[in-house]
């Protein structure tokens, strides 16, 4: 048994980009779109001889998609189903309405009916292509402290005749999260690890998570990540889908087959004081990355004196094979002014503030005797 194990396809997510004039859709969509379909591609291709596609759920951004996002997921499991390859749709909080009796995203695919495609909207067990599969979408707050009674259930239907592989939408135990905690997990109930490393089970398909981790090895529990970069904060992350396979020992292995993600880079650099030509340090870091179709932001801290050398167009000028430029910052560092604690500054005169300064720069008694000399030769002069 050969299967694709990927989730979080978030079709919708839209920053960074622009309206494409030409397909009418936001260029960021497009960017998930050609990453589903290099997962796409793999899957048909009949070398690579895959049985099955489990999706762990969170197909669209928002639980409300357009009738064109509606129309992109669906044109891409279809090509899967006329290959005669069975999905399995799990159902993502992205994908669950605000109400019960709302249908969710992918209820479409039940109420018609649809061949090869299977839907998991509830805790059940199904048996595809001769793989059972335990099947947990994401449940509410009120359902969650049953989940260990859940868990139990299904695993007392699983048969030991067949391979079987658990496949969840949700926050592990253990598991590393990444940029989209802030939009997307929130205050996540976590379920332990351990409800989900069951002698039964050859593999645990984990969404929610956008980060590629592997959780445990035996059996393998993996987060297979999404397949699109979403911001800066996942730049060094690759972004892929997992093939896995279940030979007769019922141990699974796996690997990850890349999307080749739009790149994001952001360039960063503090430029020294003494730095005569910063223009040229900025110009140098820039040829030195590749910047070639990214999304790329710049961020320059200069000293005050420096700032007006900075030439923002060239900067932007030289960023022309960029896809996007998010931004170029220009941080002016302003030195940190001393303070004389504990002192009623405007009580002293000038000679004791003086006296004051050279104490807090920590200059030795004789120097200090002979600078408040010369001061006050200067003062009597005047």
């Amino acid at each position: 048994m050969r299967f694709i194990h990927t989730a979080d396809i978030h079709i919708g997510m839209e920053n960074y980009g622009y309206l494409d004039p030409v397909s009418g859709l936001h260029t960021r969509i497009q960017d998930f779109l050609t990453a589903f379909d290099r997962l796409i591609d793999y899957t048909v291709d009949p070398k690579h001889a895959i049985d099955l596609v489990i999706f762990s759920g969170d197909a669209y951004k928002t639980r409300t998609p357009t009738p064109t996002q509606q129309r992109e997921f669906a044109k891409r499991i279809m090509t899967v189903t006329r290959h005669g390859i069975p999905v399995v749709l799990l159902i993502g909080n992205h994908d669950t309405p605000n109400t019960e009796a709302k249908a969710n995203t992918l209820d479409i695919y039940t109420t018609m009916n649809i061949p090869q495609v299977h839907v998991i909207r509830k805790p059940e067990v199904i048996t595809v292509q001769g793989l059972q599969i335990v099947g947990l979408p994401w449940l509410q707050r009120t359902d969650f402290e049953q989940i260990p009674s859940i868990l139990q259930t299904l695993y007392d239907t699983v048969s030991p005749k067949l391979p079987a592989v658990t496949c969840v939408h949700a926050s592990v135990e253990g598991a590393m999260f990444g940029s989209e905690r802030a939009f997307t997990l929130g205050k996540d109930m976590v379920i332990p690890l351990q409800l989900l490393q069951h002698p039964k089970i050859s593999y645990v398909a984990l969404g929610h998570i956008h980060k590629r981790q592997i959780l445990s090895k035996n059996p393998p529990v993996l987060y297979s990540g999404s397949i699109e970069r979403v911001d800066f904060g996942e730049e060094k992350e690759d972004k892929s889908f997992e093939v896995v396979e279940i030979g007769k020992d019922r141990v699974a292995t796996h690997r990850p087959i890349s999307t080749k993600p739009r790149p994001f880079v952001s360039i960063s650099l503090e430029i020294s004081p003494n730095d005569l030509n910063p223009m040229d340090t900025i110009m140098k870091e820039i040829r030195k990355r590749n910047v070639e179709q990214a999304i790329v932001k710049v961020r320059v801290s200069v000293s005050p004196e420096q700032a007006g050398d900075i030439e923002v167009e060239k900067i932007r000028t030289s960023l022309d094979q960029a896809f996007l430029i998010a931004g170029i910052t220009k941080e002016i560092i302003r030195p940190d002014r001393m303070r004389l604690k504990d002192l009623a500054v405007k009580e002293l005169s000038p000679l004791e503030m003086l006296k004051a300064y050279l104490k807090a720069k920590s200059y030795d008694e004789s120097k200090i005797t002979q600078l408040v000399k010369f001061a006050t030769r200067l003062m009597e002069e005047q």
